[in-house]
């Protein structure tokens, strides 16, 4: 254990020695410096002055959802609503096809 914890050292010290010596790599450096609050600052952030939400899509009924060409919605998907799905099988607006 004791001639493990040795060579980690001896390693470290190497490392040391050497960022001493030659300084940060540019990648590491571009790495570190990319890290920075302006990249997680988009549209995708609510708390981004940029954001925009998303408009939530809402249909009235069945006939609005296939007019939009949304339908059969799966449970999930924009506009899934448990009030659109008769069959409570989870698909929303599917076709009927009784007799």
């Amino acid at each position: 254990m004791a001639r493990h914890l040795k060579t980690v050292f001896g390693l470290l010290a190497v490392a040391f020695v050497l960022l001493a010596r030659f300084g940060v790599p540019d990648r590491a450096a571009a790495l570190v410096a990319s890290d920075t609050p302006e990249r997680h600052m988009s549209a995708n952030n609510p708390w981004s002055k940029d954001y925009k939400p998303k408009p939530a899509t809402f249909y009235p009924n069945c006939a609005a959802a296939r007019a939009a060409g949304a339908a059969p919605i799966d449970r999930g998907e924009p506009g899934y609503r448990s009030d659109l799905d008769r069959g409570g099988d989870g698909i929303a607006c599917e076709p009927y096809h009784g007799a």
